[in-house]
């Protein structure tokens, strides 16, 4: 499917370009649907495209051997891709569609004559690249200094916040990860991940059901996601 212009304009990554290049963007654009399961690019897979996310959810995430991480979960109108094309080194990481997907869609061999081409929407590509950077700085910050239990919390509360939708009793996002995928965001065994959310169930913090999680206090729960392990 072709991209619009006026569609471009609306994307916070090239709402500040100009006509021209965004004219010029919309030219290579394509706009793709994915079903569930799909996956966009694999770690180790040449440089991948650029993708800017319109609806529905995707997971990042690296292995090694048995062991998963999953590194985040861009909501629509993030961006994902292309980091390791300025190098062209691999992949650093997976991208595996969470539910049906449509994005905007820049294949690489596209992707670099535009850089190449047009400064405005190379300073806005390394603003992204830099801005990704920081959000894994901050999970291996997390990793490293924080516990299991503020960790979840972390999660749970930047999901709130970003995702959630007002209900009587708090806030309630869609589920959308199994006990196992919760545990790869927070870097532990999928028991531990049972044990911590039981606690914080037990504890009047959140309430969970197999389509959806509540928090029931946020406070709380972003009092524990600030605490340090000592």
């Amino acid at each position: 499917m072709a991209v619009s212009v006026e569609l471009l304009a609306q994307i916070q990554l090239f709402a500040a370009l100009s006509p021209r290049t965004r004219r010029c963007i919309a030219e290579k654009a394509v706009r793709a649907e994915y079903a569930a399961g799909a996956v966009l690019y694999r770690q180790g897979d040449p440089p991948a495209a650029l993708y800017v996310l319109q609806t529905g959810r995707v997971k990042l995430y690296r292995q090694s051997k048995d062991k998963c991480q999953i590194l985040a979960l861009p909501v629509p109108g993030d961006c994902l891709g292309a980091e390791s094309l300025p190098t062209g080194a691999p992949s650093p990481y997976s991208a595996t569609t969470l539910t049906p997907v449509t994005a905007i869609y820049l294949s690489p061999d596209v992707l670099q004559p535009l850089l190449d081409e047009h400064p405005d929407f190379q300073e806005v590509f390394l603003r992204l690249i830099t801005d990704r950077l920081k959000q894994f700085v901050t999970l291996v910050h997390d990793l490293a200094f924080r516990d299991v239990t503020s960790r979840l919390a972390t999660v749970l509360l930047a999901r709130a916040e970003l995702e959630g939708q007002p209900h009587d009793e708090g806030i309630v996002f869609d589920r959308l990860l199994s006990q196992q995928e919760f545990a790869e965001m927070v870097g532990t065994a999928r028991e531990v991940v049972y044990r911590v959310f039981k606690k914080f169930e037990d504890d009047g913090l959140i309430r969970i059901t197999r389509r959806c999680i509540l928090v029931l206090n946020l406070d709380a729960l972003r009092a524990i996601a600030l605490q340090e392990a000592h």
